[in-house]
């Protein structure tokens, strides 16, 4: 009887261990934001789409140095001024991620725009690197 109770103890205290070791590790771990990120060639121009749920045109920074097009965006946490939290499942959210484009575009006529939480940054193609048709000829 004294044996079981001790087995008992003993899986327990184990468990606990586990259970601590457990929150350890997901407070630990990085929580990275949760960011989709799309790039296409469509042609004329690279097209990038990002869900970016809860950010606001405002929150959100474009930097295009070269071929390198880089992404920042915020969000602040925090209840309006006057009021306070009571419960907070959105947390402040910070993150920057830069993408290596394929090909030369042309950043003076690169836009942007954010519509239900999508960013879109269309980037186009520099002449050079534009599909070109090449119309064959027959020789007499």
């Amino acid at each position: 009887m004294f044996g079981r109770l001790l087995d008992t103890r003993e899986t327990l205290s184990k468990m606990n261990a586990f259970e601590r070791e457990m929150g350890q590790l997901f407070e630990v771990a990085p929580r990275g934001p949760r960011v989709a990120f799309a790039l296409q060639d469509e042609g004329e121009a690279l097209v990038l789409r990002a869900d970016l749920p809860g950010l606001a045109d405002g929150d959100v920074s474009l930097t295009l140095e070269g071929d390198v097009l880089t992404i920042a965006a915020e969000r602040r946490s925090g209840a309006t001024e006057g009021y306070r939290s009571i419960r907070v499942e959105r947390p402040a959210l910070r993150f920057t991620r830069s993408f290596e484009l394929p090909c030369r575009v042309d950043g003076d006529t690169t836009n942007a725009s954010m519509k239900n939480g999508v960013l879109t940054v269309t980037l186009p193609k520099a002449k050079e690197a534009r599909p070109r048709r090449i119309t064959v000829g027959a020789v007499s």
